[in-house]
Protein backbone atom coordinates (compact mmCIF):
# COMPACT_ATOMS: atom_id res chain seq x y z
CA UNK A 1 0.00 0.00 0.00
CA UNK A 2 1.50 3.15 -0.61
CA UNK A 3 2.16 5.47 1.67
CA UNK A 4 1.30 9.52 1.61
CA UNK A 5 3.87 11.66 3.83
CA UNK A 6 2.38 14.80 5.36
CA UNK A 7 4.30 17.36 7.18
CA UNK A 8 2.47 19.54 9.54
CA UNK A 9 4.70 22.03 10.89
CA UNK A 10 1.48 24.68 12.25
CA UNK A 11 -0.40 26.29 14.07
CA UNK A 12 -3.90 24.63 14.65
CA UNK A 13 -6.03 27.15 13.09
CA UNK A 14 -8.79 27.08 10.47
CA UNK A 15 -6.53 27.73 7.39
CA UNK A 16 -4.10 25.14 8.13
CA UNK A 17 -5.95 22.67 9.83
CA UNK A 18 -8.53 23.02 6.51
CA UNK A 19 -4.97 21.92 4.42
CA UNK A 20 -4.38 19.10 6.77
CA UNK A 21 -8.26 17.82 6.34
CA UNK A 22 -7.55 18.21 2.38
CA UNK A 23 -4.67 16.21 2.53
CA UNK A 24 -5.55 13.49 4.58
CA UNK A 25 -8.33 13.37 2.21
CA UNK A 26 -6.71 13.03 -0.73
CA UNK A 27 -4.75 10.18 0.74
CA UNK A 28 -8.13 7.93 2.11
CA UNK A 29 -9.40 8.61 -1.38
CA UNK A 30 -6.68 7.02 -2.92
CA UNK A 31 -6.37 4.29 -0.42
CA UNK A 32 -2.72 6.00 0.84
CA UNK A 33 -1.52 4.99 4.35
CA UNK A 34 -0.96 8.15 5.83
CA UNK A 35 2.61 8.95 7.63
CA UNK A 36 1.95 12.35 9.83
CA UNK A 37 5.20 14.03 10.49
CA UNK A 38 4.19 16.97 13.39
CA UNK A 39 5.77 19.46 15.09
CA UNK A 40 2.91 22.20 16.30
CA UNK A 41 2.42 24.43 19.30
CA UNK A 42 -1.39 24.17 18.99
CA UNK A 43 -3.64 26.69 18.83
CA UNK A 44 -7.37 26.46 18.69
CA UNK A 45 -9.23 23.48 20.88
CA UNK A 46 -12.33 23.12 18.58
CA UNK A 47 -9.71 22.91 15.30
CA UNK A 48 -7.70 20.19 16.79
CA UNK A 49 -10.54 18.22 18.38
CA UNK A 50 -12.45 18.39 15.20
CA UNK A 51 -9.24 16.74 13.01
CA UNK A 52 -8.64 14.44 15.83
CA UNK A 53 -11.87 13.28 15.26
CA UNK A 54 -11.83 12.96 11.17
CA UNK A 55 -8.16 11.33 11.75
CA UNK A 56 -10.26 8.55 13.04
CA UNK A 57 -12.77 8.04 10.85
CA UNK A 58 -11.26 7.17 8.22
CA UNK A 59 -10.73 4.05 6.66
CA UNK A 60 -6.70 4.20 6.47
CA UNK A 61 -3.95 3.92 8.94
CA UNK A 62 -2.40 6.81 10.18
CA UNK A 63 0.97 7.16 12.35
CA UNK A 64 1.85 9.88 13.60
CA UNK A 65 5.44 11.15 14.30
CA UNK A 66 6.44 14.21 17.06
CA UNK A 67 9.89 15.05 15.33
CA UNK A 68 9.98 18.37 16.93
CA UNK A 69 7.37 19.78 19.64
CA UNK A 70 3.96 19.25 19.77
CA UNK A 71 2.31 21.15 22.19
CA UNK A 72 -1.29 21.62 23.83
CA UNK A 73 -4.01 20.38 21.59
CA UNK A 74 -1.88 19.06 18.56
CA UNK A 75 -1.01 16.06 21.34
CA UNK A 76 -4.92 15.80 20.65
CA UNK A 77 -3.82 15.44 16.91
CA UNK A 78 -0.89 13.45 17.61
CA UNK A 79 -2.74 11.07 19.79
CA UNK A 80 -4.89 9.78 16.72
CA UNK A 81 -2.18 8.29 15.42
CA UNK A 82 -2.80 4.20 15.26
CA UNK A 83 0.98 4.29 15.51
CA UNK A 84 2.95 6.92 17.41
CA UNK A 85 6.68 8.12 17.22
CA UNK A 86 8.50 10.77 18.09
CA UNK A 87 12.13 11.62 17.38
CA UNK A 88 14.49 11.20 20.49
CA UNK A 89 14.60 15.13 20.82
CA UNK A 90 11.27 15.55 20.91
CA UNK A 91 9.00 16.91 23.31
CA UNK A 92 5.13 16.82 24.29
CA UNK A 93 3.43 20.44 26.54
CA UNK A 94 0.52 20.07 28.12
CA UNK A 95 -1.58 22.38 29.67
CA UNK A 96 -5.12 23.91 30.86
CA UNK A 97 -6.89 25.51 28.51
CA UNK A 98 -6.87 29.51 28.46
CA UNK A 99 -8.93 32.27 26.81
CA UNK A 100 -8.44 35.47 25.32
CA UNK A 101 -10.30 38.39 25.95
CA UNK A 102 -9.63 42.30 25.27
CA UNK A 103 -11.99 44.91 26.46
CA UNK A 104 -14.56 42.72 27.06
CA UNK A 105 -17.17 43.28 30.29
CA UNK A 106 -19.08 40.61 31.37
CA UNK A 107 -21.83 39.90 34.12
CA UNK A 108 -21.44 37.53 36.87
CA UNK A 109 -23.89 35.43 34.65
CA UNK A 110 -21.77 35.61 31.68
CA UNK A 111 -18.35 34.69 33.36
CA UNK A 112 -20.10 31.53 34.71
CA UNK A 113 -20.81 30.51 31.11
CA UNK A 114 -17.59 31.49 30.50
CA UNK A 115 -15.81 29.22 32.91
CA UNK A 116 -18.11 26.47 32.23
CA UNK A 117 -17.07 26.56 28.70
CA UNK A 118 -13.17 26.37 29.23
CA UNK A 119 -13.72 23.88 31.89
CA UNK A 120 -15.61 21.80 29.23
CA UNK A 121 -12.80 22.15 26.65
CA UNK A 122 -10.18 20.78 28.87
CA UNK A 123 -12.65 17.78 29.80
CA UNK A 124 -12.90 17.39 26.04
CA UNK A 125 -9.75 17.31 25.41
CA UNK A 126 -8.64 15.22 28.32
CA UNK A 127 -11.63 12.60 27.57
CA UNK A 128 -10.38 12.62 23.56
CA UNK A 129 -6.64 11.99 24.70
CA UNK A 130 -6.93 9.73 27.53
CA UNK A 131 -8.87 8.03 24.83
CA UNK A 132 -6.64 7.45 21.93
CA UNK A 133 -3.82 6.71 23.93
CA UNK A 134 -5.32 3.94 26.30
CA UNK A 135 -5.21 5.83 29.80
CA UNK A 136 -7.04 7.37 32.08
CA UNK A 137 -8.88 10.14 32.28
CA UNK A 138 -7.50 11.46 35.39
CA UNK A 139 -3.98 10.50 34.23
CA UNK A 140 -4.80 12.65 30.92
CA UNK A 141 -5.84 15.51 33.31
CA UNK A 142 -3.14 15.65 35.57
CA UNK A 143 -0.69 16.69 32.55
CA UNK A 144 -2.79 19.49 32.01
CA UNK A 145 -3.98 20.97 35.45
CA UNK A 146 -0.79 21.61 37.05
CA UNK A 147 0.24 24.61 35.10
CA UNK A 148 2.93 23.44 32.36
CA UNK A 149 3.58 19.34 31.98
CA UNK A 150 6.43 18.91 29.13
CA UNK A 151 7.52 15.23 28.52
CA UNK A 152 10.63 14.15 26.40
CA UNK A 153 10.79 11.61 23.97
CA UNK A 154 11.49 9.31 26.95
CA UNK A 155 9.01 10.05 29.51
CA UNK A 156 6.13 9.89 26.63
CA UNK A 157 7.06 6.39 26.04
CA UNK A 158 6.84 5.51 29.65
CA UNK A 159 3.21 7.19 29.47
CA UNK A 160 2.49 5.51 26.42
CA UNK A 161 2.35 8.18 24.63
CA UNK A 162 4.20 7.21 22.04
CA UNK A 163 5.05 3.35 20.61
CA UNK A 164 8.44 4.05 20.33
CA UNK A 165 11.21 6.39 20.11
CA UNK A 166 13.04 6.64 16.65
CA UNK A 167 13.99 9.42 14.69
CA UNK A 168 12.05 9.97 11.44
CA UNK A 169 12.97 9.15 7.94
CA UNK A 170 10.81 9.63 4.77
CA UNK A 171 12.21 7.17 2.04
CA UNK A 172 13.76 8.80 -1.12
CA UNK A 173 11.19 9.19 -4.08
CA UNK A 174 8.09 9.64 -1.48
CA UNK A 175 5.11 11.63 -1.75
CA UNK A 176 5.04 14.51 0.67
CA UNK A 177 2.40 17.18 0.84
CA UNK A 178 3.85 20.05 3.45
CA UNK A 179 1.46 22.80 5.70
CA UNK A 180 3.06 25.70 7.46
CA UNK A 181 1.81 28.85 8.51
CA UNK A 182 2.49 30.62 5.23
Amino acid sequence: MPIQYIAFFADVQATQVAKLRAALTDAANAGDEVYLIISSVGGNVSEGLNIAAYMRTLPVQITTHNIGQTDSIANVIFSAGTRRYANTNASFLFHGVSMHYERVDFIESQLEEQYKSVKRLRENIAAVFATYIGISIGDAEALMVSGATILNAQEALTKTIVHEVRDAAIPPNSRIVAIGNG
